[in-house]
């Protein structure tokens, strides 16, 4: 056979590729680092909120034609498969830049331009949240509105979503509100703005419900919030991406690295949620702001990263997380979308989708103490106790070069597990996403398999856990 250099170097890349594949897939018993998990299934350390998937979006979305609407049915399943009962978030930059005309043709745009938002948008959002079982969280426009357009959208929303609105918010990014030259210098004269909005909305809606202030980051501007509303406001509400798009910390390995400083921030906001007693969201996440970075914010490292950074968040207390997706700030959909649409509005999953789908799989009930005993591996395990009295088992392995061998000791009065794997072929896979068995369909349905049955010897549950994939543990009681 004869090979140019170009077709050998393409030949040599396959079958590198596919040896890669094969040896991490394909991981033996005995392979990888030993890792030893113990679940303490008589304590509890939290318990996960029945809302605590959702969805962010630019306030742009709505605008789109056909897109927040009963008839689309892939987007509907997208939601479904999730929960019935999650929070859709509409705000970022654009809310700011948006504007509520009842009978105007509606309008998508950048932050550069204005978007018009109709009733008929308002309508078809309202009829989707019924159709979801969703709720929805609505910011308003503190950057370049009025008090009286502020007043009007809220009725409007609040008239056509009825028990689907869960709150208002006002303004966005407020302790960064650069965007459009009208900057807050400090706490105070953001909250007298707010204080003012806020006024003039519950004089038309006096059962309004607000929460905020949807700092971009200053935890103490989240803290003066906290202590002038007190429990006037349903949730306080941070924002949090890995770091910046186009950084040089950009990549899949710091994107799979423990974030120490948000760790040590999540512990301030657990904090101050506590001693105000409302509780905190992040309702604005995804790994890279500025729309995500092509080639990992795409890829299969998303998932990982997200089904990992949400049960750490729930192990703060947090209440919940709204993915950020679809179009973004400059009206392009982002590289970290969960979900994208074609021109139609026909919507699919993308590999961040997956992450969540896992956490909805094992992520609800009550969150329970886990001991792992590990080296430098790069792995993560938790534990819940779902309302079917179910416990699983959640490892997930970021490590970019080594398998691990799991031992999970079970409780008495159990002998095995179901097994639900998370995998793809690569870490930087695009496509070919398989969890529990079974890809997302192009319409939306997700079909999981028949989960993989691991007997447990001595009480203990033994499992291989390749590299770069996630394994999700329902441990099975003697008396099935």
């Amino acid at each position: 056979m004869n090979f140019s250099g170009c077709h050998l170097r393409q030949f040599v890349f396959i079958g590198v590729s596919f040896l890669l594949v094969c040896s991490r897939l394909h991981a033996k018993d005995g392979d990888g680092d030993q890792v030893r998990i113990q679940v303490d299934t008589k304590n509890v350390v939290g318990q996960i909120s029945s809302d605590f998937i959702g969805f962010g979006y630019e306030s742009s979305a709505v605008a789109q034609p056909n897109y927040f609407s009963p008839s689309n049915t892939s987007l509907i399943r997208l939601y479904r498969n999730l929960s019935t009962h999650g929070l859709i978030r509409i705000g970022g930059n654009v809310s700011d830049h948006t504007q509520y005309a009842p009978d105007g043709i509606s309008t998508v745009n950048s932050e550069r331009g204005v978007t018009i938002i109709n009733r008929a948008n308002l309508a078809d959002l309202a009829a989707f949240a019924r159709l979801t079982g969703w709720r929805v969280m609505w910011g308003l426009n503190l950057g370049t509105g009025s008090k009286e357009q502020a007043v009007q959208e809220a009725e409007a929303v609040a008239v056509n979503l009825g028990d689907r609105l869960q709150s208002f918010e006002i303004g966005n990014e407020v302790d960064i509100h650069g965007h459009y030259g009208l900057k807050f210098y400090n706490f105070g004269s953001y909250y007298s703005n707010y204080l003012s909005f806020k006024a003039a909305v519950q004089e038309v809606l006096p059962e309004a419900v607000f929460s905020g202030p949807d700092v971009a980051g200053s935890v103490a501007w989240l803290q003066d919030f906290a202590k002038s509303e007190g429990q006037g406001v349903r949730l306080l509400t941070h924002h949090y991406y890995r770091t910046g798009a186009m950084t040089p910390g950009a990549t899949i390995e710091n994107l799979l690295a423990s974030d120490t400083g948000w760790q040590a921030e999540l512990g301030r906001l657990q904090q101050i949620s506590q001693d105000s007693g409302v509780p905190f969201r992040i309702n604005e996440i995804n790994s890279f702001y500025g729309g995500g970075k092509a080639g990992v914010s795409d890829t299969f490292a998303s998932a990982l990263w997200c089904l990992d950074n949400m049960f750490v968040l729930a192990s703060r207390g947090c209440n919940g997380v709204n993915m950020e997706t679809d179009i973004n700030h400059l009206a392009w959909i982002s590289h970290y979308s969960p979900i994208v649409h074609d021109a139609t509005m026909k919507c699919w999953a993308r590999p961040e989708y997956y992450g969540m789908l896992a956490f909805a799989l094992a992520g609800e009930g009550e969150l329970l103490p886990v001991t792992v005993s590990k080296g430098d591996i790069n792995l993560t395990a938790y534990a819940t106790h779902d309302k079917h009295g179910s416990f699983w088992v959640v490892v997930v392995n970021k490590d970019l070069a080594r398998d691990a061998q799991l031992e999970v000791t079970l409780p008495d009065g159990y002998g095995g597990a179901d097994a639900f794997r998370l995998e793809a072929p690569l870490v930087t896979s695009t496509n070919q996403v398989i969890l529990a068995g079974a890809e997302v369909s192009a319409d939306g349905q997700w079909n999981p398999g028949s989960p993989q049955r691991v007997p447990a010897l001595n009480g203990v549950v033994q499992a291989v856990l390749p590299r770069e994939a996630a394994i999700l543990l329902r441990l099975r009681s003697l008396k099935r």
